[in-house]
């Protein structure tokens, strides 16, 4: 009986783990594209599915080039280049044309509060403007005015008008950023440009290129922006193809661009809309979908490119991006495929955008269930912790406030935080922390006059001279001599040997640990990063290099130049030099975990005291090192700061060289390869 009862239930567990497959998988499958978000370290990590593919748009149309979905009518509009006309998407079918005979080369459609329809044409080089029944309304080309300059086409390739009756053109090549027009077309003047931005290498190509190849390689002017888009509250949005800093901007009435640079975007971006709510929705040609919220964080990754098969929900080649205002239903063309692809929103989807929307609200404490939800569902999301953050900070529960600023990675946050939690500590122990120091006072006081007539501390003083009498110890302890007397210690160095290159190698040894140590040592307000995130061999070589660098090149710009100074004597001198850094950065830094952003200066100005205090003694030590006269000495560091920068940049030269020898190789390896 027992056995069959054991078999009855192994069958009901098969068969509910078979339906529960079979009712999952549909589920699993629906999208065919991961959707990702912005995790810990500005990481691409997994998560739910925000958006899935609702079906396909097929049409008439011959390469769509831009959309915009018309909310109070519910109409799609779709700039239909190919066939030179405006087509108007409603209730699954096309039930309108505009401008057949009218448009050449339609590349950006729009319609404005007052229901007029507005049209960049690229092929006319002209803005047409036709009512809701597709009656011709106006249109207008170049503007006339001196001010736009005489040497400025005009080639609109995206449009958009602002409650106003204002026109923003985005005009193919203009470097000037987005054109504003009037509603007559009459030139107002140029917003949003974008900055050209040279590398380290383009630099150092600009310097030993020929004319033909800088200008066969290098941009001289900015790019202009690719797409438009204004908000209910008339800010424009713009996103550029081909650069990736601040390749989306969100610009106020004079301009400025008031996004926070997201830590991922897309360089290949070619449209971008804005829902109601102010979330950002960007695509890019490889059909890359991200959403953002108002302030620039990453809410959503996903889409992408097919090459093999029409599967909903991928590209061959995205061109065009338009939102409902709500947010939950997305339209994104593909211009190869001559279709247009429909998303809706996902469960997790919604909850998310009403915790945004609570979030931007300042509600914290409202919102706290549902970011909760959303942690059980992916603990990465990083918005969770930042709104669960906000709302413990304001309900006083500043440990936990702590705790989600530093895993949602905001340190202003943190540092208001802990400025609470460490008040509150003083306000608690303030009696014991005093009492705690006058005790340490008076023991001090007790101890030093019990030293003094019974030498009760005497075992302890033998121990220190013994181990303060070993050589090496001594050489070491030769850099707090250096730090008072900096002049008599160079020549306590040359005449006496007070220090040894085997002290100085210790010293330069403590150098290279101290950048690994100080890793870790900073509070987190202060660290440049996550500890076990970083590779602590650059570190190191950043340190290495240049001291190795800086102490050849000393030694040989004094050779030509009538230094006294040996090798030896540079290399041991150097380190020494950089005593006041060796000894107060890492107390430096050990303070620093009790320090707020209030605090900051501390922590700042006492790191620029040592390491100016540092390089004040280097300067000391290369004057009496080589017995110069001030203007000696500062030719020597100017000569040998040039030298240093001299060097880098042959060895970047060679490194480019060898790469791009390594290149080529691998290149005629592939083509013999493929040809045999």
């Amino acid at each position: 009986m027992k056995k069959k009862t054991v078999g009855r239930w192994v069958l009901l567990v098969v068969i509910a783990s078979f339906l529960l497959v079979q009712f999952s998988a549909p589920a699993m499958a629906a999208a065919p594209y991961q959707t990702g978000t912005e995790g810990p370290g500005g990481m691409i990590v997994g998560t739910q599915t925000a958006y899935e593919p609702d079906g396909m748009i097929r049409l008439d149309v011959n390469q769509p080039a831009d959309l915009f979905y018309d909310e109070p009518t519910g109409k799609l509009y779709i700039a239909d280049p190919g066939n030179a006309r405006i087509v108007v998407y409603e209730e699954n079918n096309a039930s309108q044309t505009i401008g057949e005979d009218v448009l050449s080369n339609p590349s950006g459609v729009y319609v404005a509060a007052d229901r007029l329809v507005y049209v960049a044409d690229y092929g006319l080089k002209q803005i047409v403007v036709f009512d809701e029944q597709g009656k011709l309304v106006k249109q207008f080309g170049r503007p006339e005015e001196p001010i736009y300059g005489k040497k400025n086409d005009f080639a609109p390739k995206k449009v958009a008008v602002d409650k106003r009756g204002n026109i923003y053109v985005i005009s193919e090549g203009s470097i000037n950023g987005v054109v504003q027009l009037n509603n007559e077309g009459h030139f107002l003047g140029y917003v949003g440009a974008n900055r050209t931005s040279l590398s380290m290498k383009m630099l150092i190509q600009r310097f030993i290129f020929t004319e033909g190849q800088k200008a066969q390689l290098f941009k001289s002017t900015p790019p202009s922006p690719t797409s438009i888009v204004l908000d209910y509250q008339g800010l424009l949005y713009t996103v550029t193809n081909g650069i990736s800093s601040d390749g989306i901007k969100k610009l106020n009435i004079v301009g400025d661009n008031i996004l926070s640079s997201s830590s991922w975007t897309s360089d290949s971006m070619v449209d971008i809309d804005v829902d109601a709510g102010g979330n950002i929705y960007t695509v890019d040609v490889n059909g890359l979908i991200c959403v953002y919220d108002s302030f620039g964080n990453l809410l959503f990754m996903f889409g992408g490119g097919d090459d093999k098969y029409e599967r909903q929900g991928l590209f061959k080649s995205a061109s065009a991006i338009d939102v409902t205002d709500s947010g939950r239903t997305l339209y994104v063309a593909d211009k190869e495929r001559n279709v247009i692809n429909r998303y809706s929103i996902t469960p997790f989807g919604t909850k998310v955008y009403e915790g945004v929307d609570q979030y931007k609200q300042g509600l914290y404490v409202q919102s706290e269930d549902i970011w909760n939800e959303i942690l059980k569902m992916n603990s990465y999301f990083i918005l969770s912790y930042k709104s669960l953050a906000e709302s413990y900070f304001k309900q006083n529960q500043n440990s936990k406030a702590l705790e989600s600023f530093r895993m949602a990675e905001d340190k202003e946050g943190y540092s208001d935080a802990f400025w609470k939690i460490r008040n509150d500590w003083l306000q608690q122990n303030i009696n014991v922390v005093v009492y705690t120091v006058f005790a340490i006072i008076v023991a001090g006081y007790v101890i030093r006059t019990l030293h003094r007539r019974y030498r009760v501390l005497q075992p302890l003083v033998r121990l220190r001279n013994r181990v303060a009498d070993i050589k090496l110890v001594k050489e070491i302890g030769f850099m707090f001599y250096f730090l008072k007397h900096p002049i008599d210690a160079v020549q306590e160095l040359k005449e006496h040997r007070r220090a040894t290159v085997r002290s100085a190698t210790v010293l330069y040894v403590w150098m290279l640990l101290l950048q690994i140590i100080l890793v870790y040592a900073k509070g987190y307000l202060f660290a440049s990063g996550d500890p076990d995130q970083m590779d602590l061999l650059p570190i190191m070589l950043t340190t290495a290099v240049p001291l190795l660098f800086w102490v050849i090149m000393n030694y040989m710009v004094s050779t030509i130049s009538d230094g006294e100074g040996k090798l030896s004597e540079v290399y041991i001198g150097t380190i020494y030099a950089l005593s006041p850094y060796l000894i107060f950065a890492l107390p430096i830094a050990w303070i620093s975990n009790v320090l707020t952003y209030n605090e900051k200066f501390v922590y700042d100005y006492s790191m620029m005291f040592i390491q100016g205090w540092s390089l004040l003694l280097v300067c000391i030590m290369v004057k009496e090192l080589h017995d110069y006269t001030f203007r000696q000495t500062v030719r020597n560091l100017f000569l040998t700061v040039f030298g240093i920068v001299l060097a880098a940049l042959v060895i970047f030269l060679l490194v480019l060289l060898f790469n791009q020898e390594v290149e080529f190789i691998q290149t005629i390896i592939q083509e013999m390869r493929n040809r045999a």
